[in-house]
């Protein structure tokens, strides 16, 4: 053996005192180590639950919003365009509070009684 490896061998293991603070530092330095790899395993774990979960709330967000379902128009042969019943007009406005008043020269008025529903149902071209 060369006397340089024989040197650092008593090094190590001759001293009483040296080959403690050698252990000691050594068990330190794999403590760290350890401390390290449980705490990158750790964070890969948050990282890949946070994408599962905000891909899962993406495709929840995504998908399209239930309706309630509107009687069906049976189209037309015709080429003129038909009028509606007044069921039908008033089977187009589900779940909001809506009336049909007629004038006395004839013609129908829809009544919204909620403020802010004839903003949002009616438009005038």
């Amino acid at each position: 053996m060369k006397p340089e490896k024989q040197q650092l061998i008593q090094d190590l293991l001759g001293d009483e005192s040296c080959r403690d603070a050698t252990l000691l530092a050594g068990g330190q330095i794999l403590r760290r180590r350890r401390h390290w790899r449980a705490a990158t395993r750790g964070l890969a774990l948050a990282l890949v639950a946070t994408a599962v979960i905000l891909s899962l709330e993406q495709k929840k967000s995504h998908l399209p919003s239930v309706q309630a379902s509107l009687p069906t128009v049976i189209p037309v042969a015709s080429t003129q365009p038909r009028s509606l019943t007044d069921d039908e007009l008033l089977a187009l406005f589900p779940n909001t509070p809506v009336g049909l008043a007629t004038l006395p020269d004839g013609k129908k008025l829809l009544i919204f009684p909620r403020p802010g529903d004839e903003k949002r149902f009616v438009t005038r071209l």
